[in-house]
C-alpha cells in the first residue's frame, strides 16, 4: 500500500502521466528545431532553449508535483540538467 502511495496525489488519485505542460512542450519543439536547424548559429540558441525549458519544467514538478513520483521525477530532471556532468 506504501508504494501505490507515491504514485498517488492528496486526493487519491495515481498520477504518472498527465497533459503535457508549456515548459515540456517547449522542450520538446526546441529539441526537435535544434536537430533539424542548418546552421550551428541556430542549433546552438535552440539547444540552449529546449534545455532551459527542460530546467524549468524540472523546477516546477520538484516544487509543485502533483505526487511524491512527480517531484521526484522533477528532482532528478533539474540535478541532470543543473550539476555538472564528467565524462
Amino acid at each position: 500500500m506504501a508504494l501505490t502511495n507515491f504514485f498517488r496525489d492528496r486526493n487519491g488519485r495515481i498520477r504518472i502521466l498527465e497533459v503535457p505542460n508549456l515548459p515540456i512542450l517547449a522542450w520538446a519543439g526546441f529539441g526537435a528545431a535544434s536537430m533539424m536547424a542548418l546552421t550551428p548559429k541556430y542549433r546552438d540558441l535552440l539547444g540552449t532553449l529546449s534545455k532551459s525549458s527542460l530546467t524549468l519544467w524540472a523546477l516546477l514538478e520538484a516544487v509543485r508535483g502533483n505526487s511524491p513520483f512527480r517531484r521526484t521525477m522533477g528532482m532528478a530532471a533539474l540535478a541532470r540538467e543543473v550539476l555538472p556532468r564528467t565524462e
